[in-house]
């Protein structure tokens, strides 16, 4: 154990490098017990030494407000999140991505390609499941975390096509979202999402095989296709895991996520010849 004045210096630093979230008395970066309490210096039910910092040598451990609060110098991967400060019963397991543009960015989902895979089950989300987290925080597995949208204020939505170039498609703002309608308060289009892109895939109601808050007039589009459950406008410019192509001569093998053709072409991605073509992945980020 360090001296007194070498375990304030250990905090201070921690609150410098790490940003901090507050938990029961605990302003700054806590660490969760094997008993799931919080520790730290006035941390309630843990038993952690109050100079325990939660630096870039010790990232892992702690618990942060965002992914924004993490080290600058730590890896990109898994990190528990507590936006609200509500302590253990709220934290998330949150995929942060490398520091970029400002700060880091969470993952609020991530959908995979992969012939004959699990990705169109992975999307068929139920209406009473539409805030609990699914798969495995990684940008290399499906991946849903709901949580994120509440504290969520900033957006942006990439796509992978199977050559592997990456290129972000929208940029946008919200205030937070109704859990009830799953509906994005107040949401602002910043950059792309042309083409009925930011209408469709973010501005709009979301939509499952048992609830329909889409801009389809004649019917349900998580019905019409395949039962994939997300933000849906009339009816998709990307799929999580849905071809909407018709043409018979395509064999799609339950391939998922698609991205219709002609966007496609505007943003230089490359496509397989169908309407809908197959990307390697969509992915959507948000920051607070």
């Amino acid at each position: 154990m360090r001296s007194g004045s070498a375990a304030w210096v250990g905090a201070a630093a921690c609150l410098l490098v790490c940003g901090c979230t507050t938990v029961a008395g605990l302003d700054r970066p806590y660490h969760l017990q094997p008993d799931g309490g919080a520790g730290g210096a006035g941390g309630a039910g843990g038993s952690a030494p109050a100079d325990e910092r939660c630096d870039v040598e010790a990232s892992a451990g702690c618990v942060y407000d965002r992914c924004g609060a993490v080290p600058e110098g730590a890896p990109a991967g898994v990190y528990t999140l507590d936006p609200d400060g509500a302590g253990p019963s709220g934290a998330l397991q949150v995929h942060c991505g490398e520091p970029a543009d400002g700060g880091r960015w969470a993952l609020v989902f991530n959908s995979v390609g992969e012939l004959g895979g699990p990705t169109l089950a992975f999307w068929k989300i139920l209406y009473a499941d539409r805030l609990s987290p699914k798969g495995e925080p990684s940008l290399d597995n499906n991946h849903y975390q709901p949580g994120l949208y509440i504290p969520g204020r900033e957006y942006r939505d990439e796509i992978e096509d199977i050559p592997g170039t990456v290129v972000e498609v929208l940029r946008a703002n919200a205030e937070g979202i109704d859990p009830e309608t799953m509906q994005l308060l107040t949401p602002i289009r910043l950059s792309g999402g042309e083409d009925n892109l930011f209408d469709w895939q973010f501005g709009t109601g979301w939509a499952s095989e048992d609830f329909d808050r889409d801009t389809k007039g004649d019917g349900n589009c998580a019905s019409a296709f395949a039962g994939v459950a997300q933000h849906y406008g009339n009816c998709f410019v990307y799929s999580l895991g849905a071809d909407g192509d018709e043409d018979e001569s395509v064999t799609d093998d339950d391939w998922g996520p698609h991205l219709e053709t002609v966007v496609a072409t505007s943003y230089g991605l490359s496509n397989d010849g169908s309407h809908y073509t197959r990307v390697k992945r969509i992915s959507r980020w948000t920051r607070w």
